[in-house]
This record gives structure tokens, sequence and C-alpha cells, in this order.
């Protein structure tokens, strides 16, 4: 079954890029939080952007245009006073040009929406963050998140059995996985909003 492999397989990976994380620690300042969020950023959007001009996620009768991730990112950053025009953008993105990448691809961003119910408690407690106060893109689909990564689930699973194409799946993942990891590790990205830095500063 090609969820268990994915999940096997990419589990190197998945912890590479876990590791750069320090969401679930209590002592994480508000400025690290939000350098975090403009990494993700810098990732999700030229991503998203790149899925978007391949349509290649319409043949699989996924409809990818009400997932999209970015729009949460950018509502996060302006409420915490940051301008998401002005981030640097990653440029090491993973190669989406057949169904079977784009599959492995959203397996991934599909995913890591499960853990954030766990997230936003932890950043309502640590950081006193709400979905509408700079936790919505933690907060993913809200009471719906469950039930949206069954239907992707059963999606998936059903036309990998068509495409037969498992191992080209698996590799995009970890593809994913992989420049997503090492753009987080790259290092906080540096917010060019002088108003964001004197009010860190104070």
């Amino acid at each position: 079954m090609i969820l268990k492999r994915l999940r096997y397989e990419t589990a190197d990976q998945h912890a590479a890029m876990e590791s750069q994380l320090p969401l679930l620690d209590p002592a994480m300042p508000m400025s690290r939080y939000r350098n975090l969020l403009a990494k993700f950023y810098g990732y999700y959007s030229p991503l998203e952007d790149r899925l978007r001009a391949t349509k290649l996620w319409t043949d699989s009768g996924y409809d990818w245009v009400a997932r999209v991730k970015s729009p949460s990112l950018e509502a996060d950053l302006l409420v915490l006073g940051e301008f998401p025009s002005l981030l640097p953008r990653c440029e090491n993105l993973p190669v989406l040009t057949t169904l079977p990448q784009v599959l492995g691809c959203l397996y991934v961003m599909e995913g890591a929406t499960l853990g954030g119910q766990i997230i936003t408690k932890h950043l309502q407690a640590n950081l006193g963050l709400t979905r509408d106060s700079g936790a919505e893109f933690f907060s993913g689909y809200g009471d719906q998140t469950r039930q949206r990564w069954q239907e992707f689930g059963i999606l998936l699973t059903d036309t990998a059995e068509l495409l037969d194409q498992n191992d080209a799946i698996v590799d995009s993942a970890n593809a994913t996985f992989k420049t997503l990891g090492d753009w987080l590790a790259l290092g906080a990205a540096i917010s060019p909003n002088p108003l964001v830095e004197i009010g860190a500063a104070i």
C-alpha cells in the first residue's frame, strides 16, 4: 500500500526536516516563530506556483486549489507585521513534471497539516497565538483536518494503483522533504521590515 510505503521510506527525510522546527519548544521567542513562518512562506509560495503551473493535479480529480497553504502564511505574517512579498523565496524545489511527482509532493504538503492541532495548542499556550492572530497556517483545516487527510489518502491510493509508479511517488516525497529541510537549515529568514526588527528589540 502506497501510504505505508511512503511513511516508512520517507521517515529519515521527514525526521531531518522536523529537526529544524522548534514549534513545541516553550522557550521559542516570537521572533523565532515569525522567522520560521517566513521560511515556510519562502518555500510554499514558489512551490505552489510550480504546482499551479503544472495543472497535473487536475488529472487526478484533486481539488488542490481549495487546499493551498500560502494564503494562510501570508495572513499570519501580515498579522505579525511582516511583508510577505519582500521575503526570500526558495529556488531549490522538487521537480514536478509528472503526476507521480505531484502526488509525492502533495503527500508531504497534506501530511504536514496533521500535527496542527498539537502545534496550535502550544502556540496559544506559549505565545498567545490563535488562528486569527498568527497561527492560521498551523491550524490547517481545523476540525476537518483528519477528514481531509483521509480523503487525500483515498485519492492517492486509488491513483497510485492506476499509475503503477510508486517509486516515482516515493522519490518525489523524499525530494520534497529534502528540499524543505535544506531550505529551513539555511538559517532564519532575515526580516526586511525595519519596524519588525525595532519591535523585536524593544
